[in-house]
């Protein structure tokens, strides 16, 4: 999955669908899945899924395969607007008027927000009535299942993840080769380590060559900042307490290591972050944080050049990975719950539509069964060792859900305070101080 950034939620749903998008290929169909919701009383059904404008040909896809499997049902699929906080409204007024589709996109960030807007029906009781088979709530991955749990009662489940994405620290073998760095990453790495061989690679150039493209881009990448302030024993938000800890002396210490890549073992902090010179994908990046989305992309781009992937560099012995989903859930109002439940059971079934999704989307299953046995890590190299995403997976720190749009505050004050840093001069605890406070008021107005 890919991070978010801080321009506004149209960018932030934008940059996720272009992150897991792959070219589409021809549905698939005639899964033998035996658990695809074959019962009788779904025969016959017809269900509306939504989604946003980005995935609607890679849902099409799969509604296309379902329908080939059981001809006698049908999955409308409908797109609508990339934009967070008029999808998130779009939404609440269908679910005032009784005119929610069956099925729709769900994305890690606004889950709480419909959940309190009685839009997504609660799976939990049927996860546990097996409605999806020989899958309940456990078959998934924990961390990526509690994003779609409401912050005001975790028992709940209003969504299911589609796809374990997570990132993973890309490097270029053949600028590794040309520079004479013969220390390529490992898996016991640290951010120590990945930073002193970035150094090594700009000044073997003559800075001609970007040792690591910013790990905090332009400062609003929560995907990258969240598992650092984590690895340090920090918090981006505490739902306990109900707070941002952004601008706490263990958050601090994350924010020192991550300023600290500009101008050293990156290029210097700029706003222009669509520079092509400083994505990995130009030739001219030896090293990238990415996700498993990236990969088809790059498969195209760096034709002429030898390239890898290794699992992130730790902190303290803490995993630095990443993570986010988006996902599909069921509407509160649906009057065809169980064809909707016979649809989610044939889609999250290893062999049935999880096998398309890994086909046409490059999803990464979020079960494990679907990461140990899915067809997602068995394409030709590059990358050679693509199977790191299964353990990323587990081990990822997710993107932190907070209430309301208290997310998009977060993503605006952490860019600014970046900018105040690196560009004006500001220290990093008044810059964060100024962050977090203003990261705390709008979770306030939130909670009132």
């Amino acid at each position: 999955m890919t991070s978010h950034t801080a321009r506004n939620s149209r960018r932030a749903i934008a940059a996720l669908a272009a992150a897991i998008m792959i070219p589409a290929l021809a549905a698939c169909g005639g899964s033998s899945a035996s658990g695809s919701g074959g019962a009788g009383e779904v025969e016959g059904s017809s269900i509306v899924l939504t989604t946003i404008t980005g995935l609607e040909p890679q849902f099409q896809k799969y509604a296309d395969a379902y329908m080939e499997e059981f001809p006698d049902r049908k999955v409308e699929v409908r797109s609508t607007t990339d934009d967070a906080a008029e999808y998130a409204q779009q939404l609440a007024t269908a679910r005032l008027s009784g005119e929610l589709p069956d099925v729709f996109f769900n994305v890690d960030f606004l889950a709480d927000t419909l959940a309190a807007n009685k839009v997504t029906l609660d799976l939990a009781p049927g996860l546990k009535e097996g409605k999806l088979g020989d899958l309940n709530a456990d078959s998934f991955l924990p961390q990526f299942v509690g994003q779609y749990r409401p912050l005001a009662d975790q028992d709940k489940i209003t969504g299911l993840p589609v796809s374990a994405d997570s990132v993973g620290l890309f490097y270029n073998k053949s600028l590794f080769d040309e520079l004479g760095v013969t220390e390529y990453p490992e898996a016991d790495w640290t951010w120590d380590d990945m930073y002193r061989v970035a150094e090594e690679i700009k000044d073997k150039s003559g800075d001609t060559v970007t040792g690591l493209a910013a790990p905090l881009g332009d400062g609003s990448d929560q995907i990258v900042f969240g598992p650092v302030i984590n690895a340090f024993g920090g918090t981006v938000f505490d739902p306990e307490t109900g707070k941002s800890g952004i601008g706490q002396p263990k958050a601090l210490k994350a924010w020192e290591l991550l300023l600290g890549a500009y101008g050293t073992a990156s290029g210097p902090y700029t706003t222009t972050t669509d520079d092509p010179s400083l994505k990995f994908e130009s030739g001219n990046v030896a090293m990238a944080i990415a996700s498993r989305g990236a990969v088809p992309g790059l498969q195209t781009t760096l034709v002429d050049d030898e390239w890898d992937v290794q699992k992130m560099p730790t902190i303290n012995g803490n995993s630095t990975a990443g993570g986010g989903s988006y996902g599909l859930s069921i509407a509160q109002t649906s009057e065809s719950q169980d064809a909707a439940w016979a649809f989610l059971g044939w889609f999250y079934d290893t062999d049935a539509g999880m096998k398309v999704a890994q086909d046409v989307g490059g999803v990464i299953p979020p079960t494990d069964d679907g990461i140990d046995n899915g067809t997602w890590k068995d394409g030709a190299a590059p990358p050679e060792h693509i199977a790191i995403f299964g353990d990323s997976a587990r081990e990822a720190v997710l993107i932190a859900q907070m209430p309301g749009s208290s997310s998009t505050t977060l993503q605006e004050a952490t860019k600014k305070a970046t900018q105040e840093v690196v560009l004006n001069g500001m220290s990093i605890e008044e810059a964060f101080g100024v962050a977090e406070k203003a990261v705390n008021e709008a979770i306030e107005k939130q909670s009132k």
